[in-house]
């Protein structure tokens, strides 16, 4: 063990410039929208896909292990994985808002026909695939990665979530913004440690920002009672939908990836 941290000691500063690299590439698309004050749709895509691409060279050349590092292994076997956690993220993030709504909070109509909804739901699923593949690899994949095997995994839970609310350098000072990211945080991070892989964390964050897009851009809200509970109300959401993921997963509705480069399988280690 302790030849395993002084091994660890002498590769941090490498881990953490690798961190601080990836960091700086995923927000500096975020940090020109805020300059000009547009969406830039475009930079922020063009941002996303610079910073797997670099996420990708950089673990190559520090593990030599590509991809299967980060957890994306075997679509093929693990795709299962990505459409129940398209399925959970979509469905938590649209109970939340329909609760609003039996609540008396607020009215919700939506303005458009059958066509132009999935026209629009498509874009919003392809233009939010690659952020939520980016933040899932910046604060979960490759904290997992570097996570020293003398340490329990259980740890690597809550550090993910705390990195994951501050990774959100704009919201921060909100404490209710805080409270559902990271309840979100644990969520998606135990699902990467759990499976082994991170299909299933990219499904449910990946299904969250489309139904999040969705509410936002297609739907009218009208505001019955300024309760200022939303955002309270979605952490309820994000919990209870935390107690789902961990009930299907006792009972086998997910895939393990047994294979794990490094440490002890996710299933031996995580309850």
């Amino acid at each position: 063990m302790n030849q395993a941290i002084e091994s660890g000691n002498k590769n941090l500063p490498n881990i953490l410039l690798g961190f601080v690299l990836l960091f700086c590439v995923y927000h500096l698309p975020e940090f020109l929208q805020n300059h000009f004050q547009k969406p830039l749709i475009l930079v922020l895509e063009s941002g996303m896909l610079l910073f797997v691409v670099i996420s990708f060279l950089l673990i190559r050349k520090k593990r030599n292990l590509r991809i299967k590092a980060y957890g994306l292994v075997s679509f093929k076997q693990h795709r299962g994985n990505l459409m129940k956690g398209l399925c959970i993220g979509i469905g938590i993030a649209a109970f939340a808002n329909l609760v609003t709504v039996w609540l008396h909070w607020n009215e919700i109509s939506i303005q458009a026909n059958w066509h132009q909804l999935l026209f629009q739901t498509l874009l919003f699923a392809v233009g939010t695939l690659l952020p939520s593949l980016a933040e899932d690899i910046l604060t979960r994949a490759y904290i997992r990665t570097y996570w020293p095997e003398w340490l329990n995994l259980n740890w690597l839970i809550p550090v993910s979530a705390a990195i994951y609310v501050l990774n959100h350098i704009f919201r921060l000072g909100k404490p209710d913004v805080m409270l559902y990211l990271f309840i979100l945080g644990l969520l998606l991070m135990w699902a990467l440690v759990k499976t082994g892989t991170l299909w299933l964390t990219l499904g449910i964050h990946w299904g969250a920002n489309i139904s999040y897009q969705f509410f936002t851009n297609l739907v009218h809200v009208k505001s019955l009672n300024e309760t200022g509970l939303e955002n309270y109300l979605l952490a309820a959401c994000y919990l209870l939908g935390f107690a789902v993921v961990f009930l299907m997963s006792r009972l086998g509705a997910f895939s393990l990836n047994k294979n794990i480069p490094e440490g002890e399988s996710a299933e031996a280690r995580i309850p």
